[in-house]
């Protein structure tokens, strides 16, 4: 989870032509995504790397890709990209402020002109330039992500992210709310239960219950596994014990977590059985919610991942469905 200043910006959407399911070498759609995108959608099929999900970019003629992230309030390009990808950045005063608080180095600003994904454009997305905090080991093995996609875009274009099918729809004229009730049908036939999203600070919160006491969680596909604060664990009585890891987030030091399980875990209205979580000390200011609510931690990748998540930013639902058997 990230957190930056707002960056006011103007993007506009070329959407060139629409998946075409039934031509050979396209993209196969779900009923989920051909409804979507019979209603004008275009956008890109992405990669998944254990919990990380990687979105195939070009910008200046440049191949990359960037990291889908809920928990970035804005899209960001690591500063080890700026020249592949012939981009400059504008210095600022504000300092990077991350999971676990904030960090010495102080954003940058820049301007991506074109940035194609799939059959869409998007047009002078402005996004924080800031160092890559370190993903190493399995990240490495398959190339360094260029940055960021953020969760300002998501919303300022009404995507539609089908983390069970690795794409991630975008719409030129913005959200359409006219379309919610007919996901929210196909993916009750499904199976999926939908679980209403609250917009706060700039982040996505949910209602959840963990161990029996009720809490709200930040929603953040870029947090490799759900992860509570220390603070709430010792409140809900969740010990857990050491792991030996640490996680690191932008601008900060690694921190060591903790492992711990307990048997209820709500997300809205949906029941995972036996949960497993991470324990840290987090941010405080993040989870504050600048005055409101405080959040008890991160829903991360892994159970987004799971239960087959998927994001409707038309009308601020996430829809998670039981583990399919293997």
């Amino acid at each position: 989870m990230r957190k930056f200043p707002a960056v006011v910006s103007v993007m506009v959407s070329l959407c060139a032509a629409l998946f075409a399911p039934r031509v050979e070498g396209a993209v196969a759609l779900s009923a989920l995504d051909q409804f979507v995108v019979s209603h004008g959608y275009g956008g890109a099929q992405f990669v998944q790397i254990q919990n990380t999900y990687r979105l195939p970019i070009n910008v200046n003629g440049q191949a990359g890709d960037l990291t889908i992230d809920t928990g970035a309030p804005t899209s960001i390009i690591f500063k080890a990209a700026l020249k592949k990808y012939g981009l400059t950045t504008e210095e600022t005063k504000h300092k990077v402020h991350g999971a676990f608080g904030e960090g010495q180095e102080k954003i940058g600003l820049t301007t991506i002109r074109q940035l194609a994904m799939g059959n869409c454009t998007l047009l002078n997305v402005k996004a924080a330039v800031l160092s890559d905090f370190g993903s190493g080991g399995l990240y490495r093995a398959y190339g360094a992500s260029d940055g960021l996609f953020g969760l300002r875009e998501m919303v300022k274009y009404g995507a539609v992210l089908d983390v069970a099918n690795h794409l991630l729809l975008v719409h030129p004229g913005g959200p359409q709310k006219g379309i919610s009730g007919g996901i929210a049908s196909l993916l009750a036939k499904q199976g999926y239960t939908g679980v209403g999203l609250s917009f706060i600070s700039s982040h996505l919160w949910v209602d959840a219950v963990v161990n029996g006491m009720k809490c709200r969680l930040i929603v953040d596909t870029g947090a490799f596994l759900t992860t509570l604060d220390a603070g709430f664990a010792r409140e809900a009585r969740i010990g857990g014990y050491n792991s030996g890891v640490y996680a690191r987030g932008l601008g900060t030091k690694a921190r060591p977590i903790r492992t711990a399980q307990f048997p209820e875990f709500k997300v809205g209205d949906f029941m995972i059985q036996n949960a497993s979580v991470t324990i840290t000390e987090l941010d405080p200011e993040l989870l504050s919610g600048q005055g409101k609510a405080k959040a008890a931690g991160l829903l991360g990748a892994d159970y987004l991942g799971r239960h087959g998540a998927i994001f409707d930013f038309n009308n601020g639902t996430l829809y998670l469905r039981p583990r399919k058997k293997s």
